[in-house]
This record gives structure tokens, sequence and C-alpha cells, in this order.
């Protein structure tokens, strides 16, 4: 059980998606603003590094980042920095000197080779969160939705529990346009009124499912998680479902206590989700209670497929008892999981 914690469990607080009014262009900041403001106040850092000469980097200008939804997440959930790699400028970053070399007829930002680590493609684009222990590097060229997903990753915080090549899958199938009309998750849940007279009569664990209409990996776990014919076994077979929206007004009764919502508008937190995220809010998240009601585990921020079905079946089985979980998932792997 420690193991999933040391794995899954959140240490930063959460982003969410938040709309605000439209803008016209991203607020590019040099590298050394962006280290100043980092220290300050700790959020990705994203760098575009291009070249006068680059047509794919004045392409992406036009199109992805003229995009008012990636504007408006760049703006207010990053420090974005542009770059020109053939910069002649001595340049500072973290408290080192980054000075330019000779290249040819040009220069060469040696910020711009370290952090490419010396595969000079243009555009790259490099997002960086230093005090998180992140630095990734993706060649080429982004369009809307491609950067949209990694951009959802790092504010949403799902680089803590999933890796960017199945977040960026997931969040293809589900917001892809073609994509749209994508199977809705089967009903499995359980009504709160319905919990207590179903644990009476067979007591099971509860998994309680803890979204927000901010965010977009809840809406991609709903659609992609647990509709999953594997997931939705495990979870059908050893667990109650319960699904809260945060913000819901609903008034619901769980473990014998009544929670609601008497906030005065529709941002207001229920009771329920203020009692859940112990004063601070982490969606998406499970929450799983053994068959007493005592809280087993809580998994904070997007979890795949997979992994998540790893973890169902792990606690449900009851296999935490008599193994641990770094050899649980060895097992299960090596079994074709």
């Amino acid at each position: 059980m420690r193991g999933i914690r040391i794995f899954l469990v959140a240490l930063w607080c959460v982003c969410g998606a938040v709309c605000y009014g439209q803008e016209q262009q991203v607020n590019w900041i040099t590298i050394e603003e962006a280290s100043r403001k980092y220290k300050e106040t700790p959020r990705p850092i994203l760098i575009d590094f291009y070249t006068d000469w680059c047509g794919w980097c004045k392409h992406m200008d036009k199109t992805t980042y003229s995009d008012p939804a990636v504007i408006n997440l760049l703006n207010h959930h990053f420090y974005p920095v542009k770059v020109n790699a053939e910069s002649s400028d001595t340049m500072y970053y973290n408290g080192k000197q980054y000075p330019p070399v000779v290249n040819g007829s040009r220069f060469l930002s040696t910020l711009a080779a370290e952090m490419l680590g010396g595969k000079m493609s243009y555009p790259s684009t490099v997002f960086l969160h230093e005090k998180e222990d992140i630095r990734l590097a993706v060649p080429g060229y982004l369009d809307v939705l491609k950067l949209q997903s990694f951009l959802i990753f790092f504010m949403e915080n799902c680089y803590k529990s999933t890796s960017i090549n199945d977040f960026s899958e997931d969040f293809n199938k589900v917001f892809k346009p073609e994509v749209d009309k994508l199977t809705e998750l089967k009903p499995y849940w359980t009504d709160f009124d319905e919990l207590e007279s179903k644990r009476e009569q067979d007591p099971r664990k509860v998994l309680l499912f803890l979204s927000a209409p901010w965010s977009n990996s809840s809406r991609m776990m709903e659609r992609i998680v647990f509709p999953d014919s594997l997931f939705a076994e495990l979870a059908q077979k050893y667990y109650y479902c319960l699904q809260l929206e945060a913000t819901s007004r609903d008034s619901v009764m769980f473990m014998g206590h009544r929670f609601g919502n008497s906030g005065n508008d529709e941002s207001s937190l229920h009771e329920l989700a203020i009692a859940l995220s112990d004063q601070m809010l982490r969606v998406p998240g499970i929450y799983i209670f053994n068959e007493k009601g005592g809280l087993m585990e809580r998994i904070s921020y997007y979890v795949d497929a997979k992994r998540g079905a790893l973890i169902l079946d792990f606690i449900g089985s009851n296999a935490y008892k008599d193994i641990s979980w770094d050899d649980f998932v060895k097992v299960r792997v090596a079994e074709g999981f």
C-alpha cells in the first residue's frame, strides 16, 4: 500500500483549467525573467526554441501559438519563453551563464544546445519544472491539440501519476473532433442513498471518484478509464462505485454523515469534497474505503486505465496483505496483465 502512495500521491496543489477572457497573444518573457519568476512562484516553464530561417517555427506561431485556448493556458499557468537558438546574446538561467558559440557562419545558443541535448532541430519545445525535477524536450511542429495535451499534462499535475505518452494518447481519444461521439460510461455507479443498504446485504470496499467540471483529466477518466473493460470488470467485482463532482449541489449521505453544499455560487465546493481533500483539492481523485468505511488509499490526479486496473486488483483482491506493490506489478505484468 505504501508503495502506491509514494508513486501516486500528489505533492503540489492542483491547477484547474479556468476559462479566462480571450487574449490576443502569448505574453512571451525572457529566460532570465522566467528564472526569476519561478523562484518566487514555481510553475512550469515552456521554452519555444526557433530560428529566423525556420518555416515550421513561423507556421507554429501563426497556428498553434495563435489559438485562444493555447494563449490562455500559457499566459495563466506557465512561464512562456521564446528563444532564438542562433542568438548572439549571452543568456542566464538558474544561476548559470550561457554564452553563444560560433557555429559556421552563424551563432549557436549554448542554452539551446544544453536544453535540447545537442539535437538541434527546430522548432523544439522544452518543458521545465525544476522543483519537480522535470526537463522534457519535444522536437518538431506541435499542432493545437498536441500542445494542449502537454499543457494539460503539466497544468493538472498528471505527470505525477502517468506518462506523457499514455496521457497524450488518451487526450486525443477524448478531445479530437472526430471522436466526440466516444462511447459514454456504462452505468455502474451506486447512488449515495443506496450505499448503506447494499453494504449491509453484501459488504464490499467502496470506490469514490471525485471529479471537477473544470478538470480536463476528470473528463478523460470518465470517458476513457472507467469505461475500460478490465477496469470496469474489477471495479464492479470488488467495489461499490460512487461519483461526486466537486461542485455538486446535492445533499448526500456517506459513511453515516450527511454532506451538502451551502456555498453561494456555482464554484463552491461540496462538503464531502472538502473533507476528502484534506485542505487541498486534488482532482481527479479516487478514494478507496474498506468494508468498515475506513480510508485505505487516496489516488490523486489522472490515472490511466492499465495502471488503475492494477491498483483496483491489488487492493480489491486483498493481494496487498501478502505481497508488496512492486512485486505484485512484476507478477501481473509477467502474466500478461
